[in-house]
């Protein structure tokens, strides 16, 4: 198989004794088998590898092959909003918050009728979500033109950077933040994301991952997430290997270096 390399393509169903023949995918089922995703912990468990940094680096070259380059922007309603990912520490809480990660949040949320009760619904689409240096207008402008498409009405609250953007190329719809008083309002979608993620980060992988590495945490969040009303497993993993076919082959020593370098500017801890 072309691109990246995958042992586990090929690896035996007897892992502890690595015999040979009866060859499976077995650790791309059993990855996608949890709906949460799985950390190189219990990845290394469930398959009794002898070494945590093959499960980790599995898992890595996984996450890389989340993501389609030529995936369709988000359209309709978008709301769009920011988020800081970290630890609890002294200071300034939200924007401005010293030693933490910005990412950047975009999900569809609009109405809908059902065509047979004529009732009408709030619906959630696809996802986005993208570390981001700052909360400048230019940041911004750069994340939403390269994931909504032109003309869509674009949800945001009433942050000043926002203004410059919007206005131009899309439907801006400003959002008070006090008026949120539930699903029906404000920016209940991307807000339901970003609880989503940190709940993620908190119980699967124990808030134990390094900075430079989120985006591929948040590629594969977002995979699962637009895919959550798939029943098939099969789909997902053809998916997977579809990108693999297309993506360029990585060795497990170069994934330690090639990273996002929004993600490796906050590692460093330069933001702060």
């Amino acid at each position: 198989m072309g691109g990246v390399s995958f042992p586990f393509l090929r690896w035996p169903i007897d892992c502890r004794k690595q015999s040979i023949g009866g060859y499976t995918a077995y650790p791309l089922n059993t990855t996608f088998n949890h709906n949460s995703g799985v950390s190189a912990v219990n990845l290394q468990e469930l398959l009794g590898l002898g070494s945590y940094n093959t499960a980790w680096a599995w898992l890595q070259k996984i996450r890389r092959c989340t993501v389609r380059k030529d995936r369709g922007k988000l359209s309709h309603r978008v709301e769009v909003d920011e988020f800081v990912i970290g630890g609890k520490k002294p200071g300034k809480r939200g924007r401005g918050a010293d030693g933490k990660t910005i990412v950047y949040v975009a999900v569809e949320r609009y109405l809908k009728q059902n065509p047979e009760t004529s009732e009408v619904y709030w619906k959630m689409g696809r996802a986005r979500l993208q570390v981001a240096l700052d909360y400048s207008s230019y940041s911004l402008e750069t994340f939403i033109n390269h994931n909504v498409e032109i003309g869509s009405i674009v949800a945001t609250d009433k942050w000043s950077s926002y203004q410059p953007i919007v206005n131009t190329r899309y439907n801006h719809e400003v959002i008070n933040q006090l008026d949120q008083k539930g699903p029906e309002s404000g920016l209940y979608g991307a807000h339901l994301i970003v609880s989503l993620v940190k709940r993620l980060i908190r119980s699967t992988f124990q808030g134990r991952l390094e900075p430079k590495y989120l985006q591929n945490y948040l590629d594969e969040y977002v995979f699962r997430f637009n895919r959550r009303k798939s029943k098939s497993i099969g789909k997902k993993f053809m998916r997977i290997v579809q990108q693999v076919v297309k993506s360029c082959k990585i060795s497990n020593k170069e994934i330690q270096f090639d990273l996002n370098p929004i993600s490796e500017y906050f590692s460093l801890g330069l933001s702060g």
